[in-house]
C-alpha cells in the first residue's frame, strides 16, 4: 500500500531550485475519451492496458442505472468487476473504508474504476493510489473538473474542506459519456461552467505571480494558460446553446464543448496553470454548513470568481462574469445562495479565516489580510446586487 502525501506549500516536492528558469510541468490523464454512449465501450478501452479483477466505486444515485451496462462490459472484455458503494463523502474515513474493502475481497484488483460525482471521483482515486493500482474516472455530471486530476479535496465528515490530497499519477483514463452527463439535472452542468470559467482567471493569476506555483509545486506553462483562456471562450460561446440541447433531451455538439469545456479543459487548465482567490473563497464558504449542504462546487466558485476579479479591480472582467452567470443561472451574489453577510458577520470571518487557510489563495499578487479579502467579498457581494438589478 502506498502512502499519500498532503498538498503542503513547503512540502519537499513542491520547494524547487531557485533561479531565473524555475521548473515548469504540464500533467494530463493518460487517455481521455468522449462521446455518446461510450460507457458500453469501457471493458473494450481497458482491455487495451489492464487485464484481471477491477474495482468499481458507484454513487448510490448510479448504482441502478450504469452497474449493470458496467459489468457487461468489463465482463465482455475479460475482466471481473467487484463493486461498492460510496457512502457521500469524501473523508480519509472513507477512503479506509474502500480500501479495506478491496484489501479483503479476493486477489486483488487491477485498477479501480470510479463511477459519480467530484466526491465519489476523489475518493476512488485517494483509494487507488493507497491500493497501488490506477484510477479511471467516469463522471456522471459535468459538475467540475475532478475526473481528470492527480488530487483530491479531503473534507471532514461534516463537509468542510481540510486539505488536498497528492496521488502520483494522474487517472489512466477518463471516459466521459455524453447522453449520462444529458440525463443529469441541468442545475449540474451549469455548476460545472462555474467552476470553469474561473481557470483563465486563476491561471493568469498565477503566471503573473512568480512566486505562484501549480498542485504539482511547478510554474504555470504557457500551454496551460492557453487551454484555459480556450475553456473560458467556448463557455461564453456555447453555454446558452448546450442548455438549450439538454432542455430538449438532446446530447449535441454545443453539449459536447461544454462538457470538453467543463471536464478536460478546466481539468488541464487548473492542474498546469495554478489555482488562486476564486477556489480559495469557494473553500472557504464550505466552512458554513448551510452553503456546504445546499450549493453545488462551481456555485461557490462563481462568488469566488466575483471575488477574484473585484480584489484585483478588473472591473469589466467582473461585468462580463456577472453576465454569463446571470445568463446561465449561476449566482451573482451571496443572497442569492441564501446567505447575507450583512447579517451573518460571525459566520463571514469564519469564512474568510478558512479561505486564508487555503495556501494558493496566497498566490494573488498582494498580500491578503482578513480585513481586505472580507472587504473583497462584502464589494463582491454589492457589485453583484448592482448588475443582477441592471440586467433585470
Amino acid at each position: 500500500m502506498r502512502s499519500p502525501e498532503t498538498l503542503d506549500p513547503n512540502a519537499t516536492y513542491q520547494r524547487l531550485p531557485d533561479g531565473k528558469n524555475p521548473v515548469q510541468l504540464f500533467v494530463s490523464p493518460s487517455q481521455y475519451i468522449q462521446g455518446n454512449g461510450v460507457i458500453s465501450l469501457l471493458g473494450e478501452y481497458l482491455s487495451l492496458c489492464l487485464a484481471g479483477r477491477a474495482g468499481v466505486l458507484i454513487t448510490p444515485g448510479r448504482d441502478a442505472a450504469l452497474s449493470g451496462i458496467i459489468s457487461r462490459s468489463l465482463n465482455a472484455a475479460g475482466f471481473t468487476a467487484e463493486k461498492a458503494v460510496f457512502q457521500g463523502e469524501s473523508t480519509l474515513e472513507e477512503v479506509k473504508r474502500i480500501v479495506t474493502f478491496f484489501e479483503g475481497s479476493g486477489s486483488g484488483i487491477c485498477a479501480l474504476i470510479g463511477v459519480g460525482g467530484g466526491k465519489c471521483l476523489d475518493t476512488a482515486r485517494m483509494a487507488a493510489s493507497r491500493l497501488g493500482v490506477p484510477v479511471i474516472t467516469i463522471p456522471t455530471t459535468a459538475s467540475t473538473d475532478a475526473p481528470t486530476a492527480a488530487h483530491s479535496v479531503v473534507y471532514d465528515k461534516n463537509g468542510v474542506f481540510q486539505n488536498v490530497e497528492f496521488c502520483a499519477a494522474n487517472p489512466l483514463m477518463v471516459l466521459v459519456d455524453l447522453d449520462i452527463i444529458a440525463a443529469a439535472p441541468l442545475r449540474y452542468i451549469v455548476a460545472g461552467m462555474g467552476d470553469a470559467f474561473s481557470t483563465f482567471y486563476e491561471a493568469r493569476c498565477c503566471m503573473e505571480n512568480p512566486a505562484a506555483r501549480t498542485a504539482r509545486g511547478a510554474r504555470p506553462t504557457m500551454a496551460a494558460l492557453a487551454i484555459a483562456r480556450q475553456c473560458r471562450d467556448l463557455l461564453l460561446d456555447h453555454g446558452s446553446a448546450a442548455l438549450d440541447e439538454v432542455r430538449n433531451g438532446r446530447a449535441g455538439q454545443a453539449l459536447a464543448r461544454i462538457v470538453e469545456a467543463n471536464i478536460l479543459l478546466s481539468g488541464l487548465g487548473f492542474e498546469s496553470g495554478g489555482l488562486a482567490g476564486a477556489h480559495g473563497v469557494a473553500q472557504g464558504l464550505t466552512a458554513c454548513s448551510e452553503l456546504h449542504t445546499n450549493c453545488l462546487h462551481g456555485e461557490l466558485v462563481a462568488i469566488g470568481v466575483m471575488t477574484q476579479l473585484i480584489m484585483e479591480k478588473r472591473m469589466d472582467e467582473a461585468a462580463q462574469a456577472a453576465r454569463f452567470f446571470k445568463d446561465m443561472g449561476l449566482p451573482l451574489h451571496l443572497a442569492q445562495l441564501g446567505f447575507d453577510p450583512l447579517q451573518r458577520g460571525s459566520e463571514l470571518d469564519d469564512i474568510v479565516q478558512h479561505s486564508l487557510d487555503v495556501f494558493f489563495i496566497r498566490y494573488e499578487p498582494f498580500a491578503l489580510t482578513h480585513s481586505l479579502l472580507k472587504t473583497a467579498i462584502l464589494e463582491a457581494n454589492d457589485f453583484g446586487k448592482t448588475m443582477e438589478r441592471d440586467l433585470n
